[in-house]
């Protein structure tokens, strides 16, 4: 039991670590600095960012294409240093769930054996978004690795932590499945934000709620959403049409406003359902109150023009939504199994 809980405390804290990091690269990203370091794992050849005026010579002549800008690459490497703990943190709770035995639930097995693989994509996925120059399909999947990353390390947390600590009382089979088609629509429209955010398309629509107030506009989905962009070219800054970004930033608007809905209702029907168990409406209050939060970041970042702290906070609050639903999923879940069990 102690162990147990020492590793939903590592759990814990290298979720909030996997948090920095999420928000570390959505700072790295907004500042442009994605190929701050025009190579990998290094930056100029170096761990460090070139500082001396000889460094900087030789980062020249190795790099003559690229010039150094120390902010930029000093955020880059610095999200780099931040995976790198996060890296450390995954492998010790790994180690610790298959060197105990009391940790070696099914569970727990599955979940460290998730962990290992996505963090292997990563870090290649991390490399590939150096070398091939902010390729969208590229930066896209890297940006949804971090957070499927971070809903692993919470579902280890919540499944060493909560498991035994609900009451298992209330038959949820009728809601479960639709809570957990809401866990989907979420997921999709964090790809899509990504897929915004990775062809530059943020400010494409300068107002709201329609694409420089007009109503009817010209939608370029195949062009939008061609997931296989032409190798060789350098994407920072993005490289479509302002139409094919329209297109892109509009979806990723009306996929809010039905992900928003599905889960005013979902929420409006299972609050019956769920009035006589106040910890699981409390966790629905809490999702629906961070959707609402994310709705309004969302129109801030087009009417105020992406200013850094509403966009940093965007990508932070979807993350805490993610968690949040996963959070509430999981409590419905047990308590599923524990009704199934009576």
């Amino acid at each position: 039991m102690v162990k147990q809980r020492l590793l939903s405390r590592l759990a814990f804290c290298a979720s909030f670590f996997a948090l920095a990091v999420i928000a570390l690269g959505a700072f790295t990203r907004l500042i442009d600095a994605g190929l701050g370091c025009p190579d990998w794992p290094g930056c100029y050849g170096q761990m460090t960012v070139p500082l001396t005026p000889a460094a900087q010579k030789l980062a020249s002549l190795h790099y003559p294409s690229t010039q150094l800008v120390a902010y930029k690459a000093w955020a880059e490497m610095i999200h780099r240093y931040f995976v790198g703990g996060l890296s450390v943190f995954i492998m010790i709770i790994i180690t610790a769930i298959f060197s105990r035995k009391t940790l070696r639930t099914h569970c727990n097995v599955m979940l460290a054996i998730g962990l290992i693989l996505l963090l292997s994509y990563q870090i290649m996925l991390g490399q590939w978004t150096v070398t091939l120059k902010l390729l969208p399909i590229i930066v896209s999947q890297h940006l949804l690795g971090g957070y499927l990353i971070l809903s692993i390390l919470w579902l280890i947390y919540l499944n060493n932590s909560l498991s035994d600590s609900i009451k298992q009382t209330l038959s949820v089979s009728r809601i479960l499945p639709w809570a957990i088609l809401g866990l989907i629509f979420l997921l999709w429209q964090i790809m899509l934000g990504a897929w915004t955010s990775t062809n530059y398309a943020s400010l494409s629509c300068a107002d709201f709620p329609f694409c420089i107030n007009e109503r009817s506009m010209t939608w370029h989905f195949k062009e939008a959403f061609n997931l296989f962009s032409p190798l060789g070219m350098n994407y920072e800054g993005g490289v479509l049409s302002v139409a094919i970004r329209q297109t892109i930033q509009m979806v990723h608007r009306g996929g809010a406003l039905i992900l928003m809905f599905y889960w005013m209702v979902f929420a409006a029907i299972a609050s019956l359902q769920l009035k006589q168990r106040p910890d699981l409406l409390k966790s629905l209050y809490i999702v629906l109150g961070l959707l609402c939060v994310q709705l309004c970041l969302g129109i801030s970042n087009i009417i105020f023009k992406l200013p850094l702290t509403v966009a940093m906070s965007h990508t932070l609050v979807a993350a805490l939504l993610l968690i949040s639903l996963i959070t509430f999923i999981f409590k419905l879940m047990s308590v599923h199994r524990g009704a199934s069990t009576t």
